[in-house]
C-alpha cells in the first residue's frame, strides 16, 4: 500500500492539462480539424473576394474576416484546446480545484481522500497509466485523471506504484 498526498498547485493542475492535451483523443481531433479549418478557410476567403468584387461589399468583407479567423483557429488548435481546458477547470467550484488530496493505492484501487470526502476507485474504474516528464498519471474511464510527482515518492514507494499500476492496468 502507498499513500500519497498532493497539494492542488498551479504547476500540476498545468501538468494535468499538458497531458490531457498529449492524449490520444485530442491529437486525433487536432489533426482532422486542421485540414478542415484550412480548406474552409480558403473557400471563405475565396466567396469573400467574390463578394467583394461583384456583390455586396460588406458581405465580402465579413466573409474574408471570417475565412481569416478560421484559419487562424486551425493553426493555433493546440493553444485553443488548451484555453478551453483552463476555462472549464476554473468553472469547477474551488473546494475541488484546491486543498490537499490524499491518494492510497493498494491491490484493490485507489482511495482519494479530500476535504470534500473520500471515495473508493477499484482497477476496473480505469483505463490506462503513463509517464509524461516528472509525473505518473492514471486515467479513469471518464477521463479523470490522478497526477502523482515522482518526485515526491521515494524509491521503493515509485517501484511498488508501477508494479501495482502495471498489473492492474495496461500502459
Amino acid at each position: 500500500m502507498i499513500k500519497y498526498k498532493m497539494d492542488l498547485s498551479e504547476e500540476k493542475k498545468d501538468a494535468a492539462i499538458n497531458i490531457a492535451l498529449e492524449s490520444k483523443g485530442n491529437i486525433r481531433k487536432r489533426q482532422k480539424l486542421k485540414p478542415i479549418c484550412y480548406i474552409l478557410s480558403i473557400l471563405e476567403i475565396i466567396i469573400g473576394i467574390y463578394y467583394c468584387t461583384k456583390a455586396s461589399y460588406t458581405s465580402g468583407i465579413i466573409l474574408l474576416l471570417l475565412g481569416i479567423f478560421i484559419a487562424i483557429l486551425g493553426y493555433t488548435a493546440k493553444d485553443f484546446q488548451r484555453y478551453v481546458l483552463k476555462k472549464s477547470e476554473k468553472l469547477l467550484d474551488k473546494s475541488f480545484r484546491s486543498g490537499i488530496v490524499e491518494y492510497t493505492f493498494d491491490t484493490k484501487g485507489i482511495t482519494i481522500s479530500s476535504n470534500i470526502g473520500e471515495s473508493i476507485n477499484y482497477w476496473n474504474a480505469f483505463k490506462e497509466y503513463g509517464t509524461f516528464g516528472e509525473y505518473i498519471y492514471v486515467k479513469r474511464k471518464d477521463n479523470k485523471m490522478i497526477l502523482i510527482d515522482k518526485n515526491d515518492l521515494t524509491n521503493e514507494e515509485k517501484d511498488e506504484l508501477l508494479r501495482l499500476l502495471a498489473c492492474n492496468l495496461p500502459q
